[in-house]
């Protein structure tokens, strides 16, 4: 069963009640990151609760394509708001199979530093009652994922040898 989660625009990224900001140094260019974030095929090998994900819309990818992701334990419809190579990627998810909150969306930024890249990823959203109740345990499991995810991305970039 699909839940519909509230539209958001980029300009939620600064209306947001709840974010969680996590920042790495990965050894890749810009260019190099976004490519890994664009292929959906990689994010299981460097996001352990990442199961699978699917295009539904036709490519070329960019602003307005989605897709559907499944995560351990929920599934989520996604739609790009923003799509710049080497740059930025941020979406909004529209649907949730678990109701933990009624509005998210993320963003991921790249930024050339060296020889490597400065990923900054956030993701901003806001809680339905239900995880408000258990909001700062489901804030600590979501943050420890988010850190997870952010190593393994640094991980699998060296494994390549980006």
């Amino acid at each position: 069963m699909w839940f519909p989660l509230a539209p958001s625009g980029l300009d939620f990224l600064g209306t947001a009640p709840f974010r969680f900001h996590n920042q790495a140094r990965v050894p890749a260019t810009p260019q190099q990151v976004f490519d890994v974030l664009a292929d959906i095929d990689s994010w299981p090998r460097w996001f352990k609760d990442f199961k699978g994900a699917t295009w539904t819309s036709p490519a070329p990818y960019g602003v307005g394509s989605t897709r559907d992701v499944k995560l351990l334990p929920l599934s989520v419809k996604e739609r790009f708001l923003a799509w710049t190579p080497g740059e930025r990627f941020a979406f909004t998810m529209e649907a949730i199979t678990l109701p933990l909150v009624s509005q998210l969306m993320e963003e991921w930024r790249l930024t050339a530093d060296g020889a490597g890249t400065v990923v900054e990823w956030t993701v901003c959203y806001r809680p339905t009652l239900l995880t408000r109740a258990l909001h700062p345990l489901v804030r600590a499991i979501f943050d420890g994922m988010f850190k997870a995810s952010l190593r393994g991305l640094d991980t699998y970039l060296r494994s390549r040898g980006a």
